[in-house]
This record gives structure tokens, C-alpha cells and sequence, in this order.
């Protein structure tokens, strides 16, 4: 039996449980054994490549002096347990030279457990990033706020069609009591084509424009405000302020255009779906503009 304990004690204090995953074995430095995020299982297997390995200082990871840094790129090394009845905690990655500051994730830290194999769950400089569910969410806030303006907007091309709803259920009422065929409503007698293209024009320059302009002074619309969301450029996820004009003009074009024609719903869909499988959790519109999602 292992001399591993198993069990769940409380953390010891000032210490902080690093992803499950294999790591050294503290007891056996040819084996690894699983850390399962808040304890050591017990199960263990051979470590490919390593030699046979002496016993360390206690406290110290194996084949590790104190003032050694980590080297970036290898999996942190388990210490010994720092105390009776405590597992020992994995040490985080440092930058050679530095150490590791706490709170702060360096470039090719093991992504937090949620994400989908393969795809990254920070930035490169250690900032989380947006779930999918975060996203859909704010779009929908989003939506409802520039159907909002859209709607006040045009209210001289609806209020017309409207008051000839109106009139057209008051006909069909009235026909209904007395046995007679139901009025047709013709879609051109609602709204003429002209009126329809003008409303298209301006709920996808409206789209456009907020999406743009908020882009640029907040990095984030107010639906993404709400859900502590912001846009930032890939990988640099610290960076303050709002986007360039570029970007945000890129990503609210692409997001917008798709308003103007049906025909273009089912890029807005797949654009909607490519977090989902996108390595670093991008859109479209993300990809062409070169940002990401983070949560703040």
C-alpha cells in the first residue's frame, strides 16, 4: 500500500491545488502518480524515460535544489507532504529565472478542467477565457438591446403597418361573424419593398454601429458588460482600454452583414457555433479581427 494518504483534508493554508493530471510520484521518482485537483489517488504508473531517481531534500521537488527554477515546458515536480496528513501540493510553472507569481498563469499552464480537449481555457498571459454559454448569453442581451433602438428607430415605417394589422383583424372579425371568406392579407399592402429594404438598412447599420462603437471605447457591448466579458487582441488578454479601430470594425461588420440577406443565416449560425470547437474558443469574426473573449 501506498504511503500516499487518501482522502480529502482541507487545504493546508497558503497553498492552492493545481489541475488533475499525472505528475512525479514524491515517493518513487521512476513512477507517476495521478493528482486528481484535490488529492493524490492511488494509482500510479511508470514514467517513460526516467532514470532511477535518489531520494530528495524533503519539501523540495524531486532532483530539485531551492534556488532552482522550474524549467518552462516540463510538468511541475511534487514535493513531499508538507505535513502530517496533508498531501503534497504541485508547484506552478515559473519563468526561467522568476518565480511563478501567484493568481498569474504563463503560457502553456494546463488549461483549468471544462475545456474541451484540445482547446485552451486562458490566454497566453493567463487571463480565463469566455465560455460559450457567457457568449450566447450577451449576444442575446445584445440583441434585445439593438431591436430596442432599431424599433424606435423606424417607428415611421411601423406604425403604418401596424394600423393596417389592425384594420386587416377587424375585417377578418367581422367577416368570420357574418359567414363570410376571410380577407386576404397582401404582404405588399403592408409594407412596401422599398419600406422593407430601408428597414433591413437600418437595423444592420444600427448593429453595425453599436457593436462598433462600443468595441472601441469599452472593449465590450453592454450585453458582454453584464456578463463580465471583454474583447481583447489573441493572446493578450491583460491589454487595458478598448479595441483599435480595426478591430472593432472588422468584428462588427462580420457580425453585422448577416442581417442583410436570409441567405446569409446559416453563416451566422456556424459564425455563432465556432467557439465551440476553435482551439483558442474563437468566432469567426473573432479569427478575421484577431481577438478573443476573456472573462474580466
Amino acid at each position: 500500500m501506498s504511503g500516499i494518504p487518501v482522502g480529502s483534508p482541507p487545504v493546508p493554508p497558503g497553498r492552492h491545488a493545481a489541475p488533475s493530471g499525472w505528475y512525479a510520484d514524491p515517493l518513487d521518482g521512476a513512477q507517476e502518480r495521478y493528482w486528481d485537483g484535490w488529492q493524490w489517488a492511488r494509482t500510479t504508473r511508470p514514467r517513460e524515460g526516467a532514470a532511477p531517481a535518489g531520494p530528495s531534500q524533503p519539501g523540495y521537488p524531486q532532483g530539485q535544489q531551492p534556488d532552482q527554477p522550474q524549467q518552462q515546458g516540463h510538468p511541475p515536480q511534487q514535493g513531499y507532504p508538507p505535513q502530517q496528513g496533508y498531501p503534497a501540493q504541485p508547484g506552478y510553472p515559473a519563468q526561467p529565472g522568476y518565480p511563478a507569481q501567484p493568481g498569474h498563469l504563463p503560457a502553456g499552464y494546463p488549461g483549468q478542467p471544462g475545456g474541451r480537449p484540445g482547446q485552451a481555457t486562458f490566454t497566453a498571459d493567463g487571463v480565463p477565457l469566455a465560455g460559450w454559454w457567457w457568449r450566447v448569453l450577451a449576444a442575446v442581451v445584445d440583441g434585445f438591446v439593438v431591436g430596442l433602438l432599431v424599433t424606435l428607430a423606424t417607428l415611421p415605417l411601423l406604425l403604418p403597418v401596424l394600423e393596417r394589422v389592425s384594420a386587416y383583424f377587424a375585417e377578418a372579425v367581422a367577416a368570420a361573424e357574418r359567414g363570410l371568406p376571410q380577407p386576404v392579407l397582401d404582404q405588399q399592402s403592408l409594407m412596401s419593398t422599398g419600406d422593407q429594404l430601408l428597414l433591413a438598412l437600418a437595423s444592420v447599420g444600427l448593429t453595425f454601429v453599436y457593436h462598433a462603437v462600443f468595441l472601441r471605447w469599452r472593449g465590450a457591448t453592454p450585453g458582454k458588460l453584464l456578463c463580465s466579458l471583454r474583447v481583447v487582441p489573441v493572446d493578450a488578454g491583460r491589454s487595458p482600454g478598448g479595441l483599435d479601430w480595426r478591430r472593432s470594425l472588422t468584428r462588427a461588420l462580420v457580425w453585422a452583414a448577416p442581417g442583410l440577406s436570409l441567405l446569409l443565416g446559416p453563416f451566422q449560425l456556424l459564425d455563432a457555433l465556432f467557439p465551440l470547437w476553435q482551439p483558442r474558443r474563437q468566432a469567426i469574426h473573432d479569427l478575421l479581427a484577431r481577438t478573443q473573449v476573456v472573462r474580466r
